[in-house]
């Protein structure tokens, strides 16, 4: 039975070995993730069919201008899509190549990011100006929910030591804490920081999450070296079973994100804003804290929420936004339309009221407050935050020091875990850290 097992884990590491993966080859011309007005773009790419690949699959190309389609077609596994367009004004280029069968569903292939099967570049990015109007009264909508929350001390109201088994588990404590705060219930997340860390000594980075319903994590590799906040986006229990948020999802938090667009006031983000002033007021409220570096980092939602915090919270020093979402919400109405970013509220301005209320929760109208120094990151194929309306947020930014990066094959997710794109801000966050202490 024993040689018959292993005979059989011999046939499939072979067939593994020799497997033929499937391959994609593209080249943009001119090279570089950031171009002039009047460039020429020339796309060149294919897909080469490997195992796994159902019979019926082919290859659906999409050529995108601002992230409106302009050309779609099939091909066949090998054979080269070739694409050429002149870029007359600024904005956002790229073209995307998927496997596909019936009805353009698409074939997940392991180890494959399909919607990374592209390339693209941003045109001129330090002309993309915004779209939308900002509200004659935005400035005092926000001191108004700064006034309520200033009512509500800044107070523990639980922390529980939590069991750390993982990395660096001898060097950080992590806590389950809630605190008390305004709006519809308490801010809950995750505290780590150094073991014995003395008053005054550490410097503060507050993570935000992005979308959907999950606990909050243990930032080890951070918490070692400094105090590290990762704030639940909801006002929920952290390391519970997943049934609680799946529950969570299909339930009370179905759809959060535009459950309601047509009242200001009612509008989900409202509470988890405040909660985010409030995840800078606990953290600053710390001993250990040293009262000089103060980060907010996050992807996606969890990028808006950055955006929102240093506009908010004067004493931010650094604000770091990847690929955010909630940019530039009016882009589809302008007189040559573009894609504006997730949750894409609207697409056309019949609901005047949904225009005017989800104007108070677009990140370029929180932009313009911004005095610290910023990082902010765009995919050059990403459908979900459009490089247009985040680089319309980035230019809206004041900051004397600030930075953009573009990664020319991101999709969503590939800016938010590629290492080496992500190193450029992870390695300021340990020059600060340095520096603030000595």
């Amino acid at each position: 039975m024993l040689k018959k097992v292993m005979l059989c884990m011999a046939l499939f590491i072979c067939a593994a070995l020799f497997a033929e993966p499937v391959k994609f080859e593209a080249v943009m011309l001119p090279a570089g993730e950031i171009q002039p007005v009047g460039v020429t773009a020339k796309f060149t790419g294919k897909i080469m069919k490997g195992d796994g690949v159902p019979e019926n699959a082919k290859v659906f190309y999409e050529e995108f201008v601002d992230g409106i389609r302009k050309r779609t077609g099939y091909v066949k596994f090998g054979e080269e899509v070739s694409l050429e367009r002149k870029l007359d004004r600024p904005g956002w280029y790229d073209v995307r190549m998927r496997i596909v069968v019936e009805n353009n569903k698409d074939v997940n292939i392991p180890g494959i990011r399909r919607y990374s099967m592209g390339r693209g570049f941003v045109v001129a990015p330090e002309k993309i100006a915004r779209s939308g109007v900002r509200p004659a009264d935005f400035d005092e909508f926000w001191a108004a929910q700064r006034a309520e929350l200033d009512k509500v001390p800044v107070k523990e109201v639980e922390r529980k030591k939590i069991d750390w088994q993982g990395a660096y588990a001898d060097k950080i404590d992590a806590f389950d804490v809630k605190v008390s705060c305004a709006g519809n219930g308490p801010l809950s997340g995750i505290l780590t920081m150094p073991k014995n860390a003395k008053p005054k000594s550490l410097p503060a980075i507050v993570f935000y999450m992005g979308a959907g319903v999950h606990t909050s994590g243990v930032q080890a590799a951070y918490g070692r070296m400094a105090i590290v906040f990762h704030m639940n986006a909801h006002s929920i229990e952290n390391l519970q079973p997943r049934e609680y948020y799946t529950k969570l999802k299909e339930n009370e938090l179905k759809n959060y994100w535009v459950a309601i667009r047509n009242d200001r006031e009612k509008i989900y983000f409202k509470n988890m804003f405040i909660r985010v002033m409030r995840s800078l007021d606990y953290v600053k409220s710390l001993p250990e804290w040293n009262g000089q570096v103060l980060i907010v980092n996050g992807g996606s939602q969890g990028g808006a929420q950055s955006i929102v915090a240093a506009a908010l919270d004067p004493q931010v020093t650094m604000m770091v936004a990847e690929v955010p979402a909630m940019c530039d919400h009016a882009g589809f109405l302008m007189k040559r339309p573009r894609l504006h970013g997730w949750p894409f509220f609207y697409t056309n301005a019949a609901d005047k009221a949904v225009v005017e209320a989800t104007a108070y929760y677009d990140m370029v109208n929180f932009a313009s407050r911004i005095k610290c120094e910023s990082v902010v990151t765009a995919g050059a194929l990403d459908h979900t935050c459009s490089p247009c309306g985040v680089v319309s947020v980035y230019n809206a930014i004041p900051a004397a020091k600030k930075s953009l990066l573009v990664h020319p094959a991101g999709d969503h997710i590939i800016p938010q875990i590629d290492s080496k794109f992500r190193a450029v801000f992870q390695n300021r966050f340990l020059e600060l850290f340095k520096e603030s202490q000595r």
